[in-house]
Formats: C-alpha cells, sequence, structure tokens
C-alpha cells in the first residue's frame, strides 16, 4: 500500500488547530492513509466490545454526487477527497457469542464473565433494564455513542497525518439509507469528510470557560485549574 508521505504530529497540536474545513481541493488520500485512518477507528473502545459500527468509505464522483442530494447539497461531500459514512448496527448485540469467541481467540477464558456478559447484555439492549446506561432501552442510542466514538477516533488521526476534516450531521437519514443500500438494522450516523483544505479555513469561534462546563465531585462545584485559564489567555489572544 505504500508509506503515507506525511509526518504525524502530535494529537495536542491536532486537537487546538481543528477547525471545521470549509472546503476540500478533491486531492485523492493515498490507499495506506486511509487504512490507517480506517483501523485507527476500529480499534476505539465499545461497551461489551460490540463494535456495532459499520462504515462506508466514498470516493467515486458517482456516489458523492449522490451523497451531496442526500446531504442536503453540501458542497464539501462533493469536494472531498473521501467520505466517511458511519453507520451503527442496532442489532450487534445478536453477535455477541462471535465477539466472545474472538476474545477466547486472545486468550481470554473467563466463562463466569461471559456468561454475565450475556446476560447483561441482553437485558440491557432489548429493554429489559429501561434506565440502563441513560438510553432508557433504545439499542439505536447506545449505538450512536459508540459509533461516534469510533468516527470521532478517526478523525484525530486524519488530523494528526494533516488532513483537513469536517464531521457532518447534516443528512436525510432515509436518502443515505436507501441511496447505500443498507439493511434495515443499520442506520446512518454521521458523516466524516477527509481531504486537504481549499482557501481560507474557519476561524476560531471559541468555547464555554471551563467554570460553566466541567465541575467537582458534584455539579455546581467549581473545577478550578490556574493553567487551563492561562491556556485559554494564550488561545484568545492568537
Amino acid at each position: 500500500m505504500g508509506e503515507t508521505t506525511n509526518r504525524e504530529q502530535p494529537l495536542s497540536h491536532a486537537v487546538e488547530a481543528r477547525r471545521t474545513t470549509p472546503h476540500f481541493d478533491c486531492t485523492p488520500i493515498p490507499e495506506c492513509d486511509l487504512h490507517r485512518i480506517l483501523r485507527t477507528g476500529l480499534q476505539a473502545p465499545s461497551g461489551y466490545n460490540l463494535q456495532p459500527w459499520r462504515f462506508v468509505v466514498i470516493e467515486s464522483a458517482e456516489q458523492k454526487a449522490k451523497l451531496k442530494v442526500a446531504a442536503m447539497n453540501q458542497t464539501k461531500v462533493e469536494e472531498a477527497s473521501a467520505i466517511i459514512v458511519a453507520c451503527g448496527d442496532v442489532e450487534a448485540w445478536r453477535r455477541l457469542d462471535a465477539i466472545i469467541e474472538i476474545a477466547r481467540q486472545h486468550g481470554i477464558n473467563d466463562e463466569t464473565g461471559f456468561s454475565k456478559t450475556r446476560s447483561t447484555v441482553t437485558a440491557s439492549l432489548t429493554g429489559q433494564y429501561p434506565d440502563a446506561g441513560g438510553f432508557n432501552g433504545d439499542p439505536l442510542v447506545w449505538v450512536n455513542r459508540q459509533v461516534m466514538i469510533a468516527l470521532t477516533t478517526m478523525m484525530w488521526m486524519a488530523e494528526t497525518l494533516g488532513y483537513d476534516t469536517a464531521l457532518m450531521e447534516g443528512f436525510s437519514t432515509s436518502a443515505v439509507h436507501n441511496m447505500l443500500n443498507l439493511p434495515v438494522h443499520i442506520q446512518p450516523v454521521a458523516l466524516l469528510a477527509l481531504g486537504r483544505l481549499r482557501g481560507a479555513d474557519k476561524l476560531y469561534t471559541g468555547r464555554l470557560p471551563v467554570e460553566q462546563t466541567c465541575f467537582r465531585e458534584s455539579w455546581g462545584n467549581e473545577l478550578r485549574f490556574d493553567l487551563w485559564k492561562e491556556t485559554e489567555k494564550r488561545r484568545n489572544s492568537t
């Protein structure tokens, strides 16, 4: 597949510098880099290791044109080098035995733990425990969480390799479902556009202060970091 020509940058730099890319220049992504981005996302953690994510990679002009229509005619869909359509399998829990078998192949032989996992997964993802995990027994809510962990991991891998990205939620679920011929139990969750920036990047729009979003021990107890405040001062001065 060849070696990447990109020098991998630190994740901390990628996080600080990333912006949602408004326009791409259509430059193809080498197969070796695309493989690495996908493989990194597939290493993401998931509840019970069920890995309920499924990904469809769109690179052809024909498919990107169709996806653009389904994605509310956003031009970046056609401009991107590749679009990763992240989907969730709401019936992934039915294949728990296959996941357990993989664990056995990796030297895990905890039959008591496997039995407990089977019981918990069946009960929580079929509505027997409606308050489990805060998703009210709705497997799609649970699946969406898992899928976004993997897709975000792919996004950061792409950014560290020097690519530009745009996470997209603006699309017709039914239209994407139909154009990709997805089975009934596979549902589109989000799109990730990958490529090289064309033109100016978006300006930094700022973030809410830590005092409004993070608390210590319980709600309302301020979580103070002097270092955090210094970081915010430097960022806002640039």
